[in-house]
C-alpha cells in the first residue's frame, strides 16, 4: 500500500514537472515590431553598402581595362593583332575544357 502511494506520488510529481516544462515551451517570446523593423533596416543598409562597394569596384576595373586597351591600341596595332589571335586560339580551348568539366560533374551526380 505504501509502495502504491509512493509510486502514485512519483507519477504525479513527474506529470507536474512535465506539465511545467510544456508551459515553459509554449510561452515563447516573440520579437517586437520595433526590433524587427530595426533589424530589417540594418540589413538593408548593409546590403546597399555592399552593392555600392561592388559597383565602385566594377567601374574602377572597367575603366582600368579600357584605358589599358586604348593605350595599347594607340601604341601599336601589332599588339592588338596578337591579342585577337591569342583569344581566337585560347577561347575554344577554354570552352572545351569547361564543357568537359561540366559533363564530368553531371555523370558524377548520377552515380
Amino acid at each position: 500500500m505504501m509502495n502504491d502511494n509512493n509510486q502514485s506520488e512519483k507519477i504525479i510529481k513527474n506529470l507536474q514537472e512535465d506539465w511545467n516544462q510544456l508551459e515553459k515551451l509554449s510561452t515563447s517570446k516573440e520579437p517586437s515590431a520595433f526590433f524587427m523593423k530595426d533589424n530589417l533596416q540594418y540589413y538593408q543598409s548593409r546590403k546597399k553598402k555592399a552593392f555600392y562597394r561592388e559597383l565602385k569596384l566594377f567601374i574602377i576595373t572597367a575603366i582600368f581595362l579600357l584605358s589599358c586597351l586604348s593605350i595599347l591600341a594607340f601604341q601599336t596595332l601589332y599588339i592588338i593583332a596578337i591579342i585577337e589571335v591569342a583569344s581566337i586560339i585560347v577561347a575554344p580551348i577554354i570552352y572545351f575544357m569547361l564543357t568537359r568539366k561540366q559533363e564530368g560533374k553531371i555523370f558524377d551526380d548520377r552515380n
